[in-house]
């Protein structure tokens, strides 16, 4: 978690005087909640950002390991929650369809840690789960690139790789970006983070999924424009119609 903060804190400066978390202690209580031991990186996560995590998750909701968490499995219904081979982790603010995000227990990726999976309340639908990220510690390091550091940058772009016949890989469009002098940050390694002095990229991937999406925001729009002129000569990834 320690690696994520440093991150924060170079995007935002004084991020870590914006969060707090639990104390070992009390977050057994929510272990004795849910039953059964808590994941490691899961644990970090509540020891520093817990109670408050700041503009990183300003997008969620329930997400306090104590007063939501923990409630949630003391009060509601069994016939609402999953089998316990899913931690939920952070709640959806839709009011029409709520996705809330869950841990997989069942699938480990790395280092302690297991792939986080979006699905409703309700008897049955752990069955239609979406897998979104390769973990819990990627998906807020993808987070961080997303909700604080992407929109310091004025003007953006996106581009997807679908499920057809397009050949360009991640490791191909890495290379791209290097060579116009980005520089690949160390971690996450399955959806991967980019920056340069002017600019900055989130390249995406599911689990298990050879499609991907990058996202790159730059100050300059001049220097945007090359960017899509060199990704648009070569590769065959599609420009986005929605707005990144």
């Amino acid at each position: 978690m320690n690696e994520l903060l440093v991150l924060l804190e170079r995007f935002s400066p004084g991020y870590r005087d914006r969060i707090e978390g639990y104390p070992d202690w009390l977050i057994d209580e929510l272990a004795e909640a849910f039953g059964r031991p808590l994941p490691g990186p899961y644990r970090d996560f509540a020891r520093d950002m817990g109670v408050n995590g700041g503009p990183l998750l300003a997008h969620v909701r329930s997400y306090d390991p104590l007063l939501d968490v923990a409630e949630l499995y003391r009060l509601s219904p069994q016939s609402e929650l999953p089998p316990r081979r899913f931690l939920f982790v952070f709640g959806d603010p839709d009011p029409l369809a709520p996705s809330p995000y869950w841990l997989d227990l069942e699938s480990p990726s790395e280092d302690g840690d297991y792939q986080v999976v979006r699905m409703s309340f309700g008897e049955e639908s752990w069955k239609q789960q979406h897998r979104d990220f390769v973990s819990f510690r990627e998906m807020l390091f993808l987070w961080a690139m997303e909700y604080i550091h992407l929109p310091n940058f004025p003007h953006h772009a996106r581009y997807l790789r679908g499920k057809g016949q397009q050949t360009v890989t991640t490791e191909d469009l890495a290379r791209i970006l290097e060579k116009m002098g980005f520089t690949r940050l160390p971690y996450p390694r399955h959806s991967l983070l980019f920056e340069r002095d002017d600019a900055a990229a989130r390249l995406y991937r599911r689990p298990n999924d050879a499609s991907f999406e990058i996202r790159v925001g730059m100050r300059n729009t001049d220097k945007l424009k090359h960017f899509q002129a060199v990704i648009e000569d070569n590769t065959d990834l599609e420009k986005s119609v929605w707005e990144p």
